[in-house]
């Protein structure tokens, strides 16, 4: 994967928050370390409609997906600038599957993994606990996970 690889501290990217406590910890630590800061976010490419006019989706599958990931860079890109005031030096990169796989992916050289701890999901229910340790069971580098505290 070209860009991702090399010393850098990594800052998961949440599609629903933007991680903004995160990415301002993970630049100053990159700072302090003389690393770039590589924020990454995961996603998922649309997937063609069941029926009749899936033979017809396979043709433009591929042009959808360039597209929707050129709409998830943009959508980290704001991310980043919303929560360090510009996106310039920060390598943003999407990578497609869950956000586990990706982290992992991303962090293979890392100095550092940063992550947000989940916020409260949908009708209050909290979804904190599931992906911070999975991440610290398989990432090859040290793990951050920010409390909530410092995650707004």
């Amino acid at each position: 994967m070209t860009g991702m690889t090399g010393p850098a501290v990594v800052v998961g990217v949440s599609p629903n928050s933007g991680s903004p406590g995160a990415l301002r910890w993970g630049a100053d630590e990159a700072r302090l370390r003389g690393v770039p800061l590589r924020a990454v976010m995961a996603w998922h490419s649309p997937r063609p409609p069941a029926g009749p006019t899936a033979l017809a989706s396979v043709h433009t599958a591929s042009g959808a997906a360039t597209g929707a990931e050129a709409a998830a860079v943009e959508t980290l890109r704001g991310f980043v600038a919303g929560a360090l005031g510009s996106a310039d030096g920060v390598e943003c990169r999407v990578v497609e599957g869950t956000a586990v796989n990706a982290l992992i992916s991303a962090a293979g050289e890392a100095e550092l993994l940063v992550v947000g701890e989940s916020r409260a999901g949908a009708a209050g229910t909290v979804r904190t606990g599931w992906l911070a340790p999975q991440l610290i069971s398989k990432a090859h580098c040290p793990v951050v996970v920010m409390p909530n505290s410092h995650v707004t």
